[in-house]
């Protein structure tokens, strides 16, 4: 197929209005540019083609043969490239309505959220939000999750982070187990009680060294992968286990759970909000992401 001779299309634009309106202080004021500037795109034009495409008087101007001719297949093919571009605008917009999708962490999910939508849903109304509670990290692609909620160090390459809340452990305990049981007036009496653990040993064994309590053995107690089901086991009085201020805030409020030791232990990880760097953020997803930045500062 040979090539298209085609001339710049800021001269075809300026040379149809001004068709159209016989007048290029009207095409002008169409194309929102100076009278001056639809004169030259026009004669940069008749200087493209080496032919005249109007006769100009001190009043009006007419076309000129040449000026016949293009005139409207000129306009039949702009109000072509209209519609295309309109039609193709719909099928973006239509592609980009339905539900935020949220890939999120379910302890973060159950425990911090949930508890806070009611918020998000009063300021935005408009905007529908997808939770998918997900241990697994997501992977961003076509279809797939708009943003994600993940515990971390930020060390995802490729993906921007924002950081929503830090993270430090602190033991925690039913009122009711506590009350049972020997008490916790410091922490060696800990030995007397079961310790729930999250994924592995090591936090407890941590916060056990930085508390001096060498008469506990961190190595005693269930282990569960979900910080949720930690919780809600010390919660039903099964044992004592560590969180953090953003999981464990609602259960401390309703005083389901206490903290019988005011030693925190602080750690480089926390939670984030994650999604890819392009493309960007639909305008929904957007606003979901700054409510949570948002809402993060309240606790």
């Amino acid at each position: 197929m040979a090539s298209r001779q085609l001339p710049p299309l800021s001269m075809v634009r300026a040379f149809e209005a001004a068709a159209r309106h016989l007048s290029f202080s009207h095409a002008a004021d169409e194309l929102r540019v100076t009278h001056s500037a639809v004169s030259h795109q026009i004669r940069g034009l008749e200087d493209w083609l080496a032919e005249p495409l109007f006769v100009r008087s001190a009043r009006k101007v007419h076309l000129t043969p040449a000026g016949e001719v293009l005139a409207q297949p000129l306009t039949r093919a702009l109000d072509t490239i209209a519609e295309a571009v309109a039609a193709a605008r719909a099928l973006s917009a239509e592609e980009n309505k339905g539900p935020v999708l949220v890939s999120v962490e379910p302890a973060f999910a159950a425990r911090w959220l949930v508890l806070r939508l009611d918020r998000f849903y009063a300021a935005y109304p408009a905007v529908q939000l997808h939770l998918v509670p997900t241990p697994d990290f997501v992977e961003f692609k076509e279809g797939g999750a708009d943003l994600a909620i993940r515990y971390g160090r930020a060390d995802w390459p490729g993906l921007v982070s924002e950081k929503l809340l830090g993270s430090a452990s602190f033991p925690v305990v039913s009122p009711t187990l506590m009350a049972r049981g020997k008490g916790l007036r410091e922490p060696n009496d800990l030995a007397a009680y079961t310790l729930i653990h999250e994924d592995s040993f090591d936090d407890w064994a941590g916060w056990l060294k930085a508390a001096g309590a060498t008469a506990v053995d961190p190595l005693k107690g269930p282990i569960f992968d979900d910080a949720h089901l930690t919780l809600e086991a010390a919660a039903s009085g099964q044992g004592v286990a560590l969180a953090d201020e953003a999981l464990a805030a609602a259960a401390l409020d309703d005083g389901r759970l206490v903290r019988p030791f005011a030693l925190t232990l602080e750690t480089a990880a926390a939670y984030h909000v994650v999604y890819p760097e392009n493309p960007a953020l639909r305008p929904e997803a957007e606003a979901f992401r700054d409510w949570l930045l948002q809402e993060a500062t309240r606790l």
